[in-house]
């Protein structure tokens, strides 16, 4: 079912709209350590080909990875042009992937992988499972290696893994949440809003579609990402943004809704929302919050999604019991 109902503003889901930001940094703000920052944000880029994490007062860099200081050259231009990245695993990890066809799971620490593969297929977005496992969300693609869900078995002697076990179709595959509560996986493809289950086998992992399904409301499906704090995702479209309210299984359109968001996010009281509205192309080098304020800027940037980077716990425990990595 589908309401397109405009929000009023103070039953909107946004926390905050407040904006502490300039538009350049403040050279009297020192750059905290990454664990001292009391308000990170985690950003994919793509004119440099990393990921990094900046300190939102200082706008000073707090951390990065780049496939080419990390794997051979031949396997690094798979992570030419990182579209996604999320902090996993309590924020000691990032999920990583990339139009070119990379995908990696990241140890913020020492910088270290702990998983990757060439998924081809344009992937857009990844998910990990409760066992460790990871599903990527592959959309269109001319080579057909697109338009799926791929689901991966991750190797803890290997941190390659050459080849997903399953493929299940899905058009227009552009992102992936974990349900924790529900134990249910979340994706679109270019009409409709659906949920997986998992088996829970890590030897022989399977996902199940479940019969119930909700239409959208609108066309070309882009972001999908919890609604921080609230039982609800948001999702951006080619020309607005809505909001799933679980419960009552509806969408309602946001009350400042844009179009052509690339990615959303917010955070506890004070943190606004974030959003990625491109100026060139794809892209833009002006991270704003939802009412166009600038929170980040650098010239020459290419940035593709941002998140706050702090925990998620629509999609995991504060503890994760089932996967140990080393």
């Amino acid at each position: 079912m589908v309401v397109l109902l405009s929000c009023k503003e103070d039953q909107a889901p946004i926390l905050d709209f407040s904006d502490p930001f300039g538009d350049s940094s403040d050279e009297n703000v020192p750059v905290p350590g990454l664990w001292e920052s009391e308000r990170p944000i985690l950003i994919s880029e793509q004119s440099e080909s990393q990921v990094l994490i900046i300190d939102s007062a200082s706008k000073g860099e707090l951390w990065s990875w780049k496939a080419s200081e990390a794997l051979s050259a031949a396997e690094a231009a798979w992570f030419r042009q990182i579209d996604e990245a999320k902090a996993v695993y309590n924020r000691e990890y990032v999920l990583l992937t990339a139009s070119s066809g990379g995908v990696a799971l990241v140890r913020i620490a020492d910088k270290k992988i702990m998983f990757y593969t060439n998924a081809r297929g344009n992937p857009h977005s990844a998910e990990v499972l409760p066992d460790g496992n990871i599903v990527v969300s592959c959309s269109t693609t001319s080579d057909g290696e697109g338009d799926a869900l791929k689901l991966y078995k991750v190797d803890s002697l290997s941190a390659y893994v050459p080849k997903e076990v399953k493929r299940y179709n899905l058009t227009f595959g552009h992102n992936a949440v974990w349900d924790l509560k529900r134990a249910v996986l979340w994706a679109t493809d270019d009409q409709n809003l659906y949920t997986y289950r998992y088996n829970g086998d890590s030897a022989d992992p399977e996902l199940i579609k479940q019969e119930v399904f909700y239409g959208l409301p609108d066309k070309s499906p882009h972001d999908l990402f919890p609604v921080y704090g609230k039982d609800q995702l948001y999702l951006t479209t080619a020309t607005g943004i809505y909001i799933f309210d679980i419960a009552s299984e509806t969408f309602s359109a946001h009350p400042h809704g844009k179009a052509n968001i690339k990615s959303i996010s917010d955070g506890p009281q004070g943190f606004g929302t974030l959003v990625i509205e491109p100026n060139m192309s794809y892209w833009t080098d002006r991270l704003t919050n939802i009412r166009g304020v600038s929170v980040f800027f650098k010239p020459g940037y290419k940035m593709y999604k941002a998140r706050w980077f702090i925990d998620n716990p629509f999609s995991y425990p504060k503890d994760n019991p089932y996967v140990q990595l080393n």
